[in-house]
């Protein structure tokens, strides 16, 4: 007879679960678990590919590494973070531009966390920007965009 299919939802209560003893057993503080929405808009000229995502917990709806965001577009991630009080939780998003080398890291964090930030690197890097945001503390927004020039402006 097969063994029966496991779903997501049952995978993160063996987690949780596998957490909690290893806390007991070893004396360290329970995990702590949280939901959190991350949206990453590229606001640039240039499509992306999502190369990797990571999270210490799992992503309850989120893009497949391969998608692509294209310009004035937006991907949204709900997370479900399960980490131990000293580890900050937070959601690791790559993106690689497909027509420039420059790869774009998006990170969100949950509620009250301070780990919102957005890196760029590779050659080119310089003409981009990354704005954070959020409309409440459990929605975090990085923008992409092109970085205004001083020199292009007349200024």
């Amino acid at each position: 007879m097969p063994a029966p299919a496991r779903t997501l939802e049952g995978m993160n209560k063996e987690f949780a679960k596998k957490l909690r003893d290893t806390a007991i057993a070893t004396g360290t503080p329970l995990p702590e678990r949280e939901h959190y929405e991350v949206t990453v808009s590229n606001q640039s000229t240039h499509a992306l590919v999502l190369t990797s995502k990571a999270v210490s917990g799992s992503f309850d709806e989120a893009p497949d590494e391969g998608h692509v965001l294209h310009p004035r577009e937006s991907d949204t991630f709900q997370v479900s973070s399960v980490h131990f009080p000293w580890e900050s939780g937070a959601a690791a998003l790559r993106y690689q531009m497909t027509d420039a080398p420059v790869t774009f890291t998006a990170t969100g964090g949950p509620p009250g966390s301070h780990a919102s930030s957005g890196k760029l690197e590779g050659p080119g890097c310089e003409h981009y920007d990354c704005t954070i945001g959020s409309s409440c503390p459990e929605k975090s927004l990085i923008m992409l965009e092109t970085a205004m020039d001083p020199h292009m402006m007349g200024i």
